[in-house]
């Protein structure tokens, strides 16, 4: 098999707010499980989609059990970004988008020696980044965006999305899907736009018709924050023909803060095909409930969408 027809994987975590305070010994086992699977994965991205803890700057301990478990990721070659959700900001949006707290832990200081890491939107703040890999002859793009992104934002993701064209582009935002198969919207609860401190906040579709369709090279969007459903996702096509695969994932109010579980997406370049499944790191088990084994294309140019099929 060439290396360009070779699987690998990337690992979506979804919010982890409850484990820090309720379940620390899941939370290091989750990290410890992705570092100790990762050969045998073929593991080349993990991804965070926010939420990193429950309570801002108010409880620190929090960030301090949530450190040590990604140091299970930081300590090898394994790239990793962080969406911040609502519950990362210092004051939870009840005042501004503060972030001194998880600059503090997860900051640019976590990637001042990784060649794949692209920049910031701002200098020295976390929140809206990205990354570039080359993974078996292809060039991937993954962008992480803030929590209700402001229009300023949307501009240099379109920005970064355009200087790299021709990378197969991922993003990652806290609040982008909705839990019923459609994209947060007005009226939904927990819109971004419901935060006081999240001025200029967008929502999900105001990302989707702003940005995201606009680009050819958009292949895949994934969030979390909305509750109490755990799974939704939907296909569109963008302006230019490509199909983007837009998925929500959230098990915070399961049994035990959501007990470490995991969407493992597995892309099989020869196949043209992506296979999503979810995985409990708690009880060591692959788990099928509806929606959670998904097949979607690999292919962000075409004319003609594809109907989605479970596995």
């Amino acid at each position: 098999m060439s290396i360009h027809d070779k699987e690998f994987s990337i690992v979506i975590i979804p919010d982890t707010q409850v484990l820090p305070w309720k379940q620390p010994s899941i939370y290091q086992n989750l990290t410890k499980w992705i570092k100790d699977h990762a050969e045998e994965l073929n593991l080349q991205m993990v991804l965070h989609v926010g939420d990193v803890v429950d309570t801002g700057e108010r409880d620190e301990a929090q960030f301090k059990v949530a450190e040590k478990a990604f140091e299970e990721i930081y300590n090898t070659n394994i790239p990793m970004l962080m969406a911040v959700g609502n519950h990362d900001y210092d004051n939870l949006l009840a005042e501004d988008r503060s972030l001194k707290m998880f600059n503090k832990y997860f900051g640019l200081h976590r990637y001042e020696n990784c060649p794949w890491f692209g920049g910031t939107f701002e200098e020295g703040q976390i929140e809206n980044s990205y990354a570039t890999l080359d993974i078996g002859g292809r060039s991937f793009l993954f962008l992480s965006l803030e929590f209700g992104p402001r229009d300023d934002v949307l501009r240099w993701a379109d920005e970064i999305l355009t200087k790299y064209s021709n990378h197969t582009a991922i993003i990652i935002s806290h609040c982008y899907m909705y839990m019923y198969g459609e994209r947060t919207k007005e009226g939904d609860q927990h819109n971004p736009k419901d935060y006081p401190g999240a001025t200029g906040a967008n929502d999900g579709e105001d990302m989707w018709q702003k940005s995201f369709k606009k680009h050819s090279n958009l292949l895949a969007v994934f969030s979390g924050h909305h509750i109490t459903e755990n799974v939704s996702y939907r296909m569109d096509v963008g302006d230019n023909g490509n199909q983007v695969f837009q998925s929500f994932q959230n098990w915070q109010y399961a049994e035990n803060g959501g007990e470490g579980r995991i969407r493992i997406l597995k892309i099989r370049p020869s196949d043209n095909e992506m296979n999503l499944c979810v995985f409990n790191t708690h009880t060591g088990e692959y788990e099928g409930n509806d929606g959670y084994r998904v097949t979607v294309p690999f292919k962000t140019t075409t004319s003609r969408l594809r109907i989605m099929k479970e596995v």
